[in-house]
Parts: C-alpha cells; structure tokens; sequence
C-alpha cells in the first residue's frame, strides 16, 4: 500500500513543469506576432510618409474624416480618397461614397473589389493644398496611403477594368 501513495505523488511534478513549458511557448508565439504586426505598421506609416512627399495619380488615401467634419457621425468615421491630378500646388482627390465604421472595413471593400466599380468615386473632385498634405498625415486625418502595383492593391484591382472615367 505505501507503493501506491509514492507513485502518485511524482506525476504532478512532471505535470506543473510541462504545463510551464506550454505557457513559455505559448507567450513566445503571441510576442513574436505582435512583433510582426509592430514592424509591419511602422513599415507602413514609413511607406506613408513617402508617399506623401511624392503623390502621384491612383495613390489611395485612407481618411479618417472625424478630423474634417465636427459634426460627422463618430460610428462612420473612414473613407477612401483617390488621387487623379497632381499640379504643382494642389492635389486633386475625389471622395469614395462610403463610410466605413473601422479601418479594416475599408481594406476589406478594396479586397472584395468595391473600387472596380464605375460609381464608386464621387464625380466632384476636391483640391488639397500639396502643404497641406504632410500636416494632414502627421495628425491623423491621413492615416495610410497606398500605391498600387499594377491597378491592384490588395489583391484587386483600384480603377475601372474599362478607360479611367475621371478626366479632369
């Protein structure tokens, strides 16, 4: 009988030191991909910021508009921006019609193909001063800008498969 006593009480050992090692594994895989995710927005925000500096026609603009409209609704706050003239002191931009109530519904619509479509930029285009632009990005009306790689960003594609619809 004392044989049976002693057996039990090497298994919770060996069990405590296994369970630690699970948990030490486990928090190194959560670090290394916050990690990861780290890098990958400072590589983004680095990318923004030369994009700023150097515009040029189809860069994508993510807007957060709570810094232009006080009274803009704080559920939908982000919108896309797509620039279709560079000059030499303005930026002339037109407006996605949609509001998205977080950052990554907007990749999402990019992803899915919402800008293919015809409709999807308003007609009426807005001009930026170029000064502006840098100012704009560093308090946070423009949080990222992408340029696209072969009409495609995300995956798909930014303008019309058809002649571009915005001659201005």
């Amino acid at each position: 009988m004392p044989d049976a006593l002693a057996s039990q009480n090497s298994s919770p050992i060996l069990s405590l030191s296994l369970n630690k090692l699970v948990f030490i594994t486990c928090l190194l895989v959560a670090l290394y991909f916050a990690y990861q995710r780290y890098s990958l927005h400072n590589t983004e925000q680095a990318e923004a910021s030369v994009l700023v500096l150097t515009p040029k026609i189809n860069d994508i603009y993510f807007l957060d508009f709570r810094f232009f409209s006080d009274k803009l609704a704080h559920k939908n706050k982000y919108k896309l921006a797509k620039v279709v003239r560079v000059t030499d002191d303005n930026l002339v931009v037109v407006y996605g019609r949609f509001f998205y109530q977080w950052q990554y519904a907007v990749i999402n619509s990019i992803e899915y193909g919402d800008l293919r479509n015809h409709d999807y930029f308003t007609l009426i285009p807005d001009y930026i001063p170029l000064n502006k632009l840098q100012e704009m990005q560093q308090n946070g009306a423009i949080y990222l800008v992408k340029r696209p790689i072969g009409n495609k960003l995300y995956g798909n594609f930014v303008s019309p498969e058809k002649a571009n619809a915005f001659n201005y």
